[in-house]
């Protein structure tokens, strides 16, 4: 009995005392995409928030390569104790194993640890385009199939996917045209050399567009006028699902105090304002419902790919 009762106090104690402390030092929050983007933004405005909570410094570092994948590869071989992080979109998990011939990485290595907002992006045309709405949109495409010309910001990147569902699903043909990103894509769009753009909501403020719908399940926040696919009868599509990762094998205490973290730093006023300023909503999910959510949209894009004929890098 009275080993029993040590063992537990002592495994209780331990437990405690892994909450408690944790983070014992620095953390680094590895950025696997360049600086100055959205992402980039939000990881930081993360990073500060995070910082003031636990006492700690919290630094980003910018490993930006491969779509992501260097920074995710880097994380895998990360000590699995919770001071070293990556704060980035799921695509190098869901979109990436279909897009290169190898993989720096397993998907296993990777412990979702918590969704912090999703990237949500839309469809959109310049003011003085004929197409006026979704409905028009998909009757020209009908019309002419292949004719319709539209950006994204890459090929496998989530707009060019969530587009990819769409068209598969109606059963209509668009020309996509890929661009290294928003910012190269909106000057072709606003000047009519696109027929339409793949946008994320973030990149379009003061930029004259027409928005015909975003492309998610429900509309978003900070733009409740415009209507989400759903809502229009069209098939939902998964939007950018931003948040935080561990080491696989990172103790479950930890998982847990990182998970409480992100719930904090989203309630907090300085996260909430930076996420305005960005037009961005905070959208929290536990590890077992980023997980759930991550592994979903894999399969989705496991039958999605193959169809677009993609070269793979």
């Amino acid at each position: 009995m009275r080993i029993w009762l040590a063992a537990w106090l002592l495994s209780t104690l331990g437990t405690a005392w892994a909450q408690d402390t944790f983070p014992q030092r620095p953390v680094e929050v590895i950025l696997p995409y360049a600086a100055g983007g959205g992402v980039d933004a939000m990881g930081r405005a993360f990073a500060r928030e995070a910082s003031q909570l636990t006492g700690k410094s919290w630094a980003v570092v910018n490993r930006d390569g491969g779509a992501g994948v260097i920074g995710f590869a880097a994380l895998s071989r990360a000590a699995a104790d919770g001071h070293t992080l990556v704060f980035s979109p799921a695509s190098p998990m869901t979109n990436a194993p279909f897009l290169n011939k190898s993989m720096p990485f397993r998907n296993e290595q990777i412990e979702p640890v918590c969704q912090i907002f999703e990237n949500v992006f839309a469809i959109a045309v310049r003011q003085d385009s004929p197409i006026k709405s979704m409905q028009d949109l998909i009757a020209q495409a009908k019309a002419q199939p292949g004719k319709l010309s539209y950006g994204h910001a890459g090929a496998g990147s989530v707009p060019h996917l969530g587009v990819a569902a769409v068209s598969k699903a109606l059963g209509v043909q668009f020309n996509a045209i890929p661009y290294r990103g928003d910012g190269a894509m909106l000057p072709q769009l606003m000047s009519g050399e696109l027929d339409f753009g793949a946008p994320g909501l973030s990149s379009i403020g003061g930029k004259g567009l027409r928005v015909l719908a975003v492309l998610s399940d429900k509309p978003h926040p900070a733009f409740p006028q415009i209507p989400s696919l759903t809502q229009l009868g069209y098939p939902a599509v998964t939007p950018g699902l931003n948040g935080l990762y561990a080491p696989a094998g990172t103790p479950k205490p930890v998982i847990e105090q990182l998970q409480n973290l992100c719930q904090r730093v989203l309630a907090s006023d300085g996260f909430k304002q930076s996420a305005q300023q960005l037009q961005q909503s905070p959208a929290y999910l536990s590890a077992a419902q980023f997980k759930a959510r991550i592994d979903a949209t894999y399969r989705v894009h496991a039958e999605l790919v193959p169809d677009l004929n993609l070269e793979k890098n």
